[in-house]
Parts: structure tokens; sequence; C-alpha cells
């Protein structure tokens, strides 16, 4: 380990008090980082509604100093408070429906733009100009060792790549949390994949001196277009000070007293994470009389509420009434349920150019103690390679399966797959994640004086 103190830039859109599961990642590690004896600073967006939901509280040590720069442009700023403000004037029911539904709209033709656009065009980018700036001027303040910015979106790689051009001193490791060109989700086409890409070697060639992402596919996805960069696997993870007794969870080894509740946290995205084969095996297993629907219930918390009342009414799968939606909820309220439920909910595409999702979900499931469920992929897909390793989890996107795994554990009132191997869960902790970024930055430091 090198003693000898750095300070670091970090440069990402998402942090606290965002209630997103990309801050944990950031946030995290520059605690771990001013907690090992470093100062941070990182270099944020101002937070507006519209980057909602929030209400993550921040435990971030003193040595943590956070610079949020707007992103929006002050006329703009205006005109969507003034917008606010009206949706929010008395007799807003209908008002409020009105804004709520608009929004919705909104970021469904947003979705459904960026499957041709891929990243172009992000509200983001009007962010660039100022926090270069305000970059600028924080590295004319003080002497940093580094810069590392998180994707997405690409507007933190670009700002990070402007500084480093002026400070070519400084090593710049740059996070790809997913994908930049070739994401699953938001994938470019034609003309603007080309675009796309050339921002991307624009941005990164010849300037960045290591990428970081989250899983070995999308490593060898990024050393193909970058081969003579270093690209480093650093997954997500959880942080043991949030986890305190997760070795005791862990080791508790579970057991059904009949009933079983699964618990779902996280973002439905039809047709690729998509609940229909757990939906199908359920209702069949309660039509056939085998199991009574008082005895499963389905709990899904978060956003995409919409998308997933879609789903339930174009497969009628909620005819036992066995799904219920809670919405959005905290955090901390979030991890009660999954540890109050028998049975943790993991849902991701199974399509080839998802194998290497490694969602921050996973991890706080690693560590709940409960056994987890992985529908739409198998074990050839990073987190389904994860779960089998670890002894966590199991895989499956048929119903049949489903069904058979189902009633398995009624009988035996246990979930038989579930033999978790604590060492290999240890080794996710963010607070070691947090030291192997150190201990590479002094390794590049040490090369440089050489």
């Amino acid at each position: 380990m090198n003693e000898q103190k750095k300070r670091i830039l970090l440069v990402s859109c998402f942090f606290y008090p965002q209630n997103r599961i990309p801050v944990l990642r950031i946030g995290q590690w520059a605690k771990y980082w001013a907690s090992q004896g470093h100062d941070v600073t990182v270099l944020t967006t101002k937070k507006y509604d519209f980057m909602g939901p929030f209400g993550l509280e921040a435990d971030l040590p003193r040595e943590v100093t956070v610079v949020e720069v707007p992103c929006l442009p002050s006329w703009l700023q205006r005109r969507l408070k003034r917008r606010a403000g009206a949706d929010q004037a008395p007799a807003c029911g209908a008002k409020g429906a009105n804004a709520e539904a608009r929004a919705s709209a909104l970021k469904k033709n947003v979705r459904g733009l960026r499957r041709y656009i891929g990243s172009m065009l992000d509200i983001h980018d009007l962010w660039v100009a100022p926090a270069y700036k305000a970059g600028m001027r924080l590295l004319a303040e003080n002497r940093y060792d580094a810069i590392v910015s998180s994707y997405s979106p690409p507007a933190t790689h670009v700002v990070a790549s402007k500084l480093k051009k002026k400070h070519p001193d400084l090593v710049w490791f740059a996070d790809f949390r997913d994908l930049w060109v070739n994401n699953h989700i938001t994938s470019a086409q034609g003309i603007f994949k080309k675009f796309e890409s050339a921002k991307e070697r624009r941005t990164l060639h010849g300037l960045a001196d290591a990428l970081i992402t989250v899983s070995r596919p999308l490593a060898a996805d990024l050393q193909s277009r970058h081969p003579t960069l270093p690209v480093w696997v650093i997954e997500n993870g959880f942080d043991p000070q949030e986890f305190p007794t997760w070795m005791q969870s862990v080791s508790a080894g579970p057991r059904l007293a009949g009933n079983i509740t699964i618990c779902y946290a996280g973002t439905i995205y039809p047709q690729r994470r998509d609940p229909t084969p757990l939906f199908t095996a359920v209702n069949e297993l309660i039509d056939a009389g085998l199991i009574s629907p008082d005895k499963v219930s389905i709990e899904f918390y978060g956003q995409n509420e919409r998308e997933l009342n879609d789903i339930i009414q174009r497969t009628y799968a909620n005819r036992h009434n066995i799904i219920k939606i809670k919405g959005f909820v905290t955090r901390q309220a979030s991890l009660e349920a999954q540890r109050k439920s028998n049975l943790l909910l993991l849902l991701e595409s199974g399509e080839p150019r998802a194998k290497g999702m490694l969602t921050g979900k996973v991890f706080e499931y690693l560590v709940s103690g409960i056994p987890i469920l992985a529908v739409g992929i198998d074990n050839t897909h990073a987190a389904g390679e994860l779960l089998e390793k670890t002894g966590t989890g199991f895989c499956s996107n048929d119903a049949e399966e489903l069904k058979g795994l189902l009633l398995a554990a009624i009988e035996f009132k246990r979930f038989n797959f579930y033999k978790p191997h604590k060492d290999l869960i240890a080794k996710y902790s963010r607070e070691k994640q947090a030291q192997s970024i150190i201990d590479r930055l002094a390794a590049f430091q040490g090369a440089a004086s050489c």
C-alpha cells in the first residue's frame, strides 16, 4: 500500500443526493479514498428536479469537497422554475397529473430516440463548458495527482479530456459503468454510430491513461476499440460500513416458513429486464392447484410503474393478485424490504450485447443473505457467472424450470442452490476496490518518475 497522500479530482454527473445506483460507485470511492487519507474533490452537476429521485444521504468525510456546477443556462432554469410553480399551484390535482403524464411521455419519447442517436445530443452536453471552467479553476488553486471520470453521460469524460489536455502531467482514469459505444440499451444506429464512435475515440485517444469498467465482457469491448490503453475490471461492490453484519447474514442459511415473498428493487425495461417468465411460472402453478395464491407474493420497488403495468396487463399476470407494486421508496426502505423477503429477483437482458452488465444492485443482493433468482440470463452472462461463482443465485428464463425451483423450495423449505462463498463475496468490498485504484495510481506515478 502506498502511504503518500493523493489529491483526486472526481468528475461525475451523478452524485448525492440523487437516489440512483450509479451514485454509490462514485460516492463510495470518494468516501474510502478520503478515509484512507487522500483529498477528494467531486466536480458534479447542480441537481435539478428532473434529475431525481433524490433522498440518498451522503456519508462523506470532511476531506471530500463537492463542487456543483449548473448545466442549464439561466433562461432555461427560470422557465423550468415557472413551469414547476404552475404545476404545483392550488387545485393542482389535474395539473399535477398532467405534469406527471407529460414527464412520462417525454421520457418514453427520449428513450425511443436514444435507440437511434445513442448518447448524442444529451442535456449534460450543456455542462461541459461551465464544468471545464470550474475544473481549470480547481487545478489552478491546488496540485492534483489524478482525474477520475465516470461514464455516463459522455460529458464527464469530455470534461476530463479537456482538463487533461491542459494538464498533461495529471493521470486520468476513465471509468465506464456502462459502455459509451455499443451500449445495449442506447446504442446509436447508422451515421449516429459513426459520430458516437468518433467522439469516444477523440475524447480518449492520447489522453486517458487507463480505462476502468465493471466486467470482463465490457473490458474486452473497450480493449478492442482502444488496444493501446490498459483496461482494468473493477466491479461494482458493496459498502462494508453500510452492511456491517453481512458475514452473519450470509452465514444464517435462510429457511422458508411457508410463504414465499419475492422482491425486486430496480428498473424495468420491457423485453430486456422483463419478469414475464416468473409471472408465467407462478400463475401456472396456481392455475394447476399446486400452490395457493396466498402463499406467494412478488413485490416491486422502484420507478417504471407504467412499464410494469403494461407487462402485467399484456400477459394478464396479476389474475391471482400476487403482484404488489410498491413504487419508489427510500434506499433504507428498499433494503429493509429485501431483508424481509425470501427470494431476491434480478432482471437483466440475455441479448449478447448485455452480457457484461453487472449493476451495483447485484452486490447489495450478494451481502443480503437472501437467495437470488436471475431471470433473463444464464451463467455466460457476467451477473450469472458471479451468482454461480459465489453460490448465491440461480439463473433461468424457462417457466417450467422456475416452476420446479419454486415447488422444491416449498417442499424442502429452502432454496437448495444457496451455498454462499463468503471469501469470494468479501473481495467486492468498495473499500478494497478504492484502495486498488490508489495502488494503480501510485504505480503510474512511479513509472512516470523513472
